[in-house]
């Protein structure tokens, strides 16, 4: 049996031991204190034979979240690593997950309150539609479905794309926003300019080569989310679910970049804050991708908690309207928005988006996430 079978099986099969254990708190005692402590056993066993990404992620963390003690004193270091294990196995928690949403002295009850990336990706793979995947996860047909939401004119480049037909973009726009098609966290983004149809013609050859990417006329941001960072434009990521209720958003937050950068994701040293899905008043301090805590942004001072995301009413009604004008009809999307003078237009959807406000006010959305996305449906 292969690496990625055995895995595969292992995890399985702790997944259907955990649903018939944890029907009642005597079941539960025995899968949380009996089964979960052998299966860390095996899972350790080999120096992780079962999952060697495991052992790496493993690796990076303790450089990176051990406290000064447990580097030093084997003994802590090995009760935390098997609290790791735990995790992973019981939640699917990756390593660094657990300290990023503050899982230290939480017990396994608390813990499962949190959505891994796995756990979500695996709900959203088993139950999720394929057609929501193809329209989400191509930037270019999402266009297509909703370009009345980007307000903005955009193309693509590849080895099939019209070659006169982005010159005349180019020239038309002089500066464009370029993203590769299947890109995310903003790698590989940047901002191209060109002043002559050679110029066009060249960047057009280039990218052609490289891969699939969109292109799109830039976004000119109003003063107020300027304000953040005038380098990149700063956006909202509204996860927003489909049931029979209406439009449920849940944990959103506002990205702002660092000086000098053209992307606010956190991939690309930008920090977000989850602000009240009701109100849209941010409740907590910025963080970033390392789990670093900011009262106030770096470089331009704004302190986060009480900021006021503008024209917030009008938000939360496009957001609804979106998600329900998209054919594919999806349960779940993580929309982004840039606040124009014309409006808030869409950025993107993300069909996987994933919930890293948990980092930032360290309250897990599993529960309401399941409710919404398997048991709320219309």
């Amino acid at each position: 049996m292969s690496k990625k079978k055995l895995k595969d099986f292992f995890f399985a099969s702790d997944e259907k031991m955990r649903n018939i254990l944890d029907k009642t708190s005597l079941t539960h005692a025995i899968y949380e204190h009996v089964i979960l402590p052998i299966e860390a056993s095996i899972f350790k066993a080999g120096n992780y034979k079962i999952s060697t990404r495991f052992r790496s992620e493993l690796s990076n963390v303790r450089e990176l979240y051990y406290t000064h003690e447990e580097k030093q004193n084997p003994k802590l270091a090995r009760k935390l690593e098997k609290k790791l294990v735990k995790a992973h196995i019981a939640h699917r928690m990756k390593p660094e997950e657990y300290f990023l949403y503050g899982l230290r002295g939480k017990d396994y009850w608390e813990q499962k309150e949190y959505l891994s990336d796995v756990e979500r990706k695996n709900i959203i793979l088993r139950h999720g539609d394929p057609a929501v995947y193809e329209e989400l996860n191509n930037k270019d047909v999402l266009y297509e479905h909703a370009k009345k939401y980007f307000r903005r004119e955009a193309c693509v480049i590849d080895t099939n794309a019209s070659k006169s037909a982005f010159t005349d973009f180019a020239l038309r726009h002089k500066k464009f926003f370029v993203k590769p098609i299947d890109g995310t966290w903003g790698r590989g983004a940047s901002i191209l300019m060109a002043n002559t149809t050679a110029e066009a013609e060249a960047i057009f050859d280039k990218l052609s080569r490289e891969g699939r990417w969109f292109v799109e006329e830039l976004i000119k941001q109003v003063p107020e989310t300027a304000m953040w960072n005038d380098t990149s434009v700063n956006t909202v990521r509204i996860p927003a679910l489909y049931t029979r209720s209406g439009c449920k958003i849940l944990q959103p937050f506002l990205r702002t970049g660092r000086k000098g950068a053209v992307v606010d994701n956190a991939g690309g040293g930008g920090i977000f804050a989850v602000f009240d899905a009701e109100t849209g008043i941010i409740t907590t301090d910025g963080v970033d991708e390392h789990g670093g805590r900011y009262e106030r942004h770096p470089d331009s001072g704004i302190v986060y908690k009480g900021w006021q995301v503008p024209r917030y009413e009008e938000l939360k009604a496009l957001t609804a309207e979106l998600l329900h004008a998209l054919p594919s009809h999806p349960r779940y999307v993580a929309f982004d928005f840039a606040l124009t003078a014309e409006g808030w237009v869409l950025v993107e959807g993300n069909y996987n988006g994933q919930f890293v406000g948990q980092m930032a006010d360290h309250l897990g959305v599993r529960n309401e996430f399941l409710k919404y996305y398997l048991s709320d449906q219309p």
